[in-house]
């Protein structure tokens, strides 16, 4: 099919301004580029990563099914699970992680998200579903009485879900991390808290932060003692509709085992084995209120998956990918320097790590476009 010239030019206005952090103006340019093209899936899966970016999980969602409808892809799954992972609906993420995997059966990050959904399904209380067709003897509950349409609905909007009304109560708040080589961000998931009644201090090894939870007087708090230090002039944090983030730049690049610490890790560029007489000495993490009947050791599961990556022999492009992943972490800031300018500026035809050449050479001049085509700068 071919593609429209207005929407193939909003695409690339909208992929400017997203990159320009203008969330707002790429949505409004995105939402062109589908009008032109309704059912180009390129486009609708960008729009649906914006919506991610967002918090706009219900939207994503939707931009994501139909894009898989008409070109199913690993990448298109993967953030469809996560929208939905998000909105705590968990089994539907499992379902579309599952999907990615069936497309993509190396993929560690589908494997990895799997594994968190099982996590959080092996401690909550789900009421099964009957599916369509087939009658219990037993009725989950009587059917509802019929009642007169809400004004929401009469105006045709969408009602908001209950998975994703404000948190009142602090046993349902849980919070999930990860990390980047230089950096720590902690994601506390609480919906509908005003800005205001957000409280963070960051210290060099620990942080503490309350949040006044909406409707209430009740206060969740969250005290962590971290791994290794932190460098606090570089610590922010953000409040969205649905979470509190906290971003921490890492006092020294590393990786970090754990969490949570004496303040005083270092680089563990391998996991070391664990000795259970040793595991049964240790002093116990600290808990957080929880209603949930079974607590999640995110420390194992993310032992296993890094000990599943460690041992998994990847192949062709994957351990290509795997062995430039390996170089940038253990890199120098001066190779890093050089990877960066020399894959950016060549387009991605350049990946050199001797920062003495790559400084002086400028790879734009240098590269030529395919054939028919014609590089351009947007702006």
């Amino acid at each position: 099919k071919r593609k429209s010239p207005a929407g193939m030019d909003a695409y690339n206005e909208a992929n400017a301004l997203f990159i320009d952090d203008d969330f707002d103006g790429a949505l409004a340019a995105y939402q062109r580029a589908i009008a032109s093209e309704p059912d180009n899936p390129l486009y609708l899966m960008k729009r649906a990563t914006l919506h991610m970016k967002l918090t706009n999980y219900i939207d994503a969602v939707a931009d994501a099914s139909k894009a898989l409808k008409l070109t199913p892809s690993a990448k298109g799954f993967l953030l469809k699970g996560e929208a939905l992972f998000r909105q705590e609906e968990y089994e539907e993420a499992k379902l579309a992680f599952r999907k990615a995997l069936e497309i993509s059966p190396e993929s560690i990050i589908a494997r990895r998200w799997v594994r968190k959904c099982e996590a959080e399904l092996s401690g909550a209380v789900k009421v099964p579903l009957v599916a369509p067709g087939i009658t219990s003897s037993t009725p989950l509950a009587p059917p509802p009485q019929p009642t007169a349409p809400s004004q929401a609905a009469v105006a045709g909007t969408r009602p908001v879900p209950a998975s994703l009304a404000p948190t009142s109560d602090p046993s349902r708040v849980r919070y999930e991390w990860y990390q980047t080589f230089t950096h720590l961000v902690v994601s506390i998931l609480a919906r509908g808290v005003a800005a205001s009644d957000v409280s963070v201090t960051f210290e060099p090894a620990e942080v503490d932060v309350a949040i006044k939870l909406p409707g209430t007087s009740s206060e969740y708090q969250l005290n962590l003692s971290l791994f290794a230090k932190v460098d606090t002039a570089d610590c922010t944090y953000s409040v969205s509709a649905t979470k509190v983030e906290l971003k921490m730049k890492k006092d020294v690049a590393a990786k970090w085992d754990t969490l949570e610490g004496t303040g005083e890790g270092g680089i563990l560029p391998y996991l070391p084995a664990v000795d259970p007489a040793a595991a049964e000495d240790a002093p116990k993490r600290p808990a957080y209120p929880t209603s949930r009947p079974k607590k999640t050791d995110w420390d194992e599961v993310e032992h296993d998956v890094a000990r599943e990556e460690a041992e998994e022999k990847l192949e062709g492009d994957d351990a290509l990918q795997k062995l430039f992943r390996d170089i940038y972490a253990r890199a120098d800031d001066d190779t890093r320097r050089a990877m960066n300018k020399s894959f950016q500026t060549s387009g991605g035809t350049v990946l050199s790590t001797n920062w003495g050449e790559v400084a002086k050479k400028d790879y734009e001049k240098e590269r030529t476009a395919p054939e028919g085509q014609e590089w351009k700068k947007w702006g």
